[in-house]
């Protein structure tokens, strides 16, 4: 008896061994094999986003530091652009002023010119009716008339003294 139960248990521990090794090789096969395929797929999946990410991240460093370039750039050209306003304001106001004053100087003289003409007629008409004046007078107080030449001499030594008269009021 002992050797026959010793053979069952030796082919019980021979079948167990046998059916654990097939247990372990169905187990290894669908579920291990499967379980860790899944666990390196994942893995991989981590790993490529993760690269994702950084890539995604250094993409956008890149073009924020290009648009702050861009930024700086336009700040730049901007500036440039009202420093040109301002220059070209600044000539206009210098060019509206130049011609302003050239304006007013051109009124100032063309009115001195004026009033030196009208000064002018004024003082002919004037010298001209106080020859009149002078003449009906002058024949009034000698009561005779006078001779053309005596008329004359009179008239230009008046004219002299109201030339004389006119040059000290200026």
């Amino acid at each position: 008896m002992t050797s026959l139960n010793s053979s069952l248990i030796v082919g019980e521990g021979l079948l167990t061994l046998l059916s654990f090794s097939i247990l372990l090789f169905v187990i290894y096969h669908f579920a291990w094999k499967p379980f860790n395929k899944n666990l390196e797929d994942r893995q991989q999946k981590i790993q490529s986003d993760i690269s994702a990410a950084a890539k995604a991240k250094e993409s956008s460093e890149q073009t924020k530091t290009e648009l702050e370039e861009r930024l700086a750039n336009a700040q730049i050209e901007a500036n440039k652009i009202i420093r040109r306003a301002n220059a070209e304001a600044e000539k206009l106001h210098d060019t509206i002023l130049s011609e302003t004053y050239q304006e007013q100087a051109h009124l100032i003289q063309s009115t001195e010119e004026d009033l030196e003409l009208k000064r002018q007629s004024f003082a002919r008409d004037m010298q001209e009716s106080v020859v009149t004046m002078a003449s009906a007078m002058a024949e009034k107080v000698l009561e005779r008339e006078v001779s053309t030449q005596d008329h004359r001499q009179m008239i230009e030594r008046f004219i002299q003294r109201l030339e004389q008269a006119d040059e000290q009021t200026k």
